[in-house]
C-alpha cells in the first residue's frame, strides 16, 4: 500500500497547481495527478492543510550543521552529523565540503565519504574540496597556511576514483590545462572561486572544463565595466552555471536578481555555505581555527569577514521569493532541480513519477512543515 500526500499546492516542472496528490510507493513517486483520481484506492491518506509539496532541496556546498564542521570531524559520525542536521531542515541531499587545509585531512575526509557512499548514508552525494588552490587575495575566511598549489600528492588525491561526486573550487590561476584535463578525466566537477582572475584568464578556465562558479560575486574579481573580472565572466558565458549565497547578508536582493536575469533558470543555483551552528542554537563556533560569531544572522571571523553562513538551504526560498522576487517553483529550481542536475543525479531534484520521494512541505512562510527521504518522513 502506498502512502497518498495531498497538499493545498503541489510544484511539479508544469509549475505551481492545486487540486493534486502525489503517490509514493517503494521510495519512488509513483504517479502526481488530480487528487479526485488518486484518493479511494486504499492508500494511506495523509492531508497537508495549506502546505505546499515541492522536491527536496539540494545543497552543494556544506561546511557543516548540527553542531559539526567537517574539517574538525572528517569522520563518519561527523558525516551522520551534518547530513542529519541538513535533511531535518529540508536538504535531503548534501555535498559536505572540506575548505582549506593540509592533504592528510583532506585524506581523511575523502575516506571518510567513500565509506559512508558504500555504507548507504541517505542524502549523502561526495565531497566538496573548497580549496586549498585558491589565491590568497582572495581568500575569504580560508587560512593563508594552507593555500597552495597542487602538489603530486594532491593531485594524486583528487585523481583516485570516487563512488559518489567530487567537487573541487579553485582559483583560475591554478586551473591549467594539464590539471583541468587529467580532473575531468577523473570525473571531478570544476568550479571557480576565491580568484583575482581577469575575465579572460577566467573564460580560459572556461575553455578547459571549468562548468562552476562557487559563491558567486564573493571573494572573486568583481564585475566593472573596463574590466569585467571573474563576476563578468561568469554572468556572460552561457556554459557556466552559478552558485550564489542568498541568505540575506552574502549577496544583495539586486544582484542575486541580475544574476538570475543573466543566467535563467537553467544555470543558477543556491548553496548555503553553512558552518556547524547551522541548524543549531548556537551564536559562535570555530572555522579555520578562529572564531566565528553569528550576529543578527551573519557570520563573520576576527577579522570582520563574512565567514559561512549559519542558515541552511531552506532559508534561501523566502530571501529568492520576498526579495528577489522569484516565484517558488523557480526558487525551487534554484535549490533543487539545478544542483541535482549539476550532481548528475537524474534521480531527484523534481517531483515526476519514477524519481526519489524526497519532499518537503512548505507553510504559507515558506518554513518547512515535513521532510521525506526516499518515501520515508523524518521526525
Amino acid at each position: 500500500m502506498g502512502t497518498l500526500l495531498i497538499p493545498h499546492r503541489i510544484v511539479t516542472p508544469a509549475g505551481s497547481q492545486g487540486n493534486q496528490a502525489l503517490l509514493i510507493e517503494d521510495g519512488l513517486i509513483a504517479r502526481v495527478g488530480a487528487t479526485d483520481d488518486l484518493r479511494g484506492h486504499g492508500h494511506e491518506e495523509v492531508l497537508l492543510a495549506e502546505q505546499t509539496l515541492g522536491p527536496g532541496l539540494v545543497d552543494l556546498q556544506v561546511n557543516g550543521g548540527g553542531g559539526c564542521l567537517l574539517n574538525d570531524d572528517p569522520t563518519i559520525e561527523g558525516l551522520l552529523t551534518i547530513v542529519q542536521a541538513h535533511q531535518a531542515a529540508g536538504s535531503t541531499t548534501i555535498l559536505p565540503t572540506l575548505i582549506s587545509t593540509d592533504v592528510e585531512t583532506m585524506k581523511r575526509a575523502r575516506k571518510a565519504v567513500e565509506e559512508g557512499l558504500q555504507q548507504g548514508i541517505s542524502g549523502l552525494a561526495g565531497l566538496h574540496l573548497e580549496g586549498p588552490f585558491l589565491d590568497d587575495v582572495k581568500r575569504g575566511a580560508h587560512a593563508s597556511e594552507f593555500l597552495r598549489a597542487p602538489t603530486a600528492e594532491d593531485r594524486s588525491l583528487l585523481e583516485q576514483a570516487s563512488a559518489g561526486a567530487l567537487l573541487l573550487t579553485l582559483s583560475a590561476s591554478h586551473a591549467t590545462e594539464d590539471l583541468c584535463a587529467k580532473l575531468h578525466d577523473a570525473g571531478v566537477i570544476l568550479s571557480l572561486g576565491h580568484s583575482s582572475a581577469s575575465a579572460e584568464e577566467a573564460t580560459a578556465a572556461f575553455d578547459r572544463g571549468v562548468c562552476l562558479v562557487t559563491h558567486l560575486y564573493n571573494a572573486m574579481s568583481p564585475l566593472a565595466h573596463r574590466d569585467p573580472g571573474l563576476v563578468g565572466a561568469a554572468l556572460a558565458d552561457e556554459r557556466v552555471t552559478t552558485g550564489l549565497i542568498a541568505d540575506g547578508h552574502h549577496v544583495h536582493p539586486t544582484a542575486l536578481r541580475a544574476a538570475w536575469q543573466a543566467k535563467g533558470s537553467e544555470r543558477f543555483l543556491c548553496v548555503s555555505d553553512a558552518i556547524g551552528i547551522a541548524g543549531t542554537s548556537q551564536s559562535e563556533t570555530s572555522l579555520a581555527g578562529q572564531t566565528v560569531r553569528a550576529v543578527d544572522g551573519r557570520c563573520v571571523n576576527q577579522e570582520g569577514r563574512l565567514a559561512g553562513s549559519a542558515i541552511v538551504l531552506s532559508d534561501s526560498l523566502a530571501v529568492l521569493v520576498g526579495q528577489v522576487g522569484l516565484t517558488l517553483p523557480e526558487a525551487l529550481l534554484a535549490c533543487s532541480t539545478v544542483p541535482a542536475r549539476v550532481l548528475g543525479l537524474g534521480d531527484r531534484g523534481s517531483l515526476k513519477p519514477g524519481l526519489r520521494a524526497d519532499l518537503i512541505a512548505l507553510d504559507p512562510n515558506l518554513d518547512v512543515q515535513g521532510v521525506w527521504v526516499a518515501g520515508r518522513r523524518l521526525g
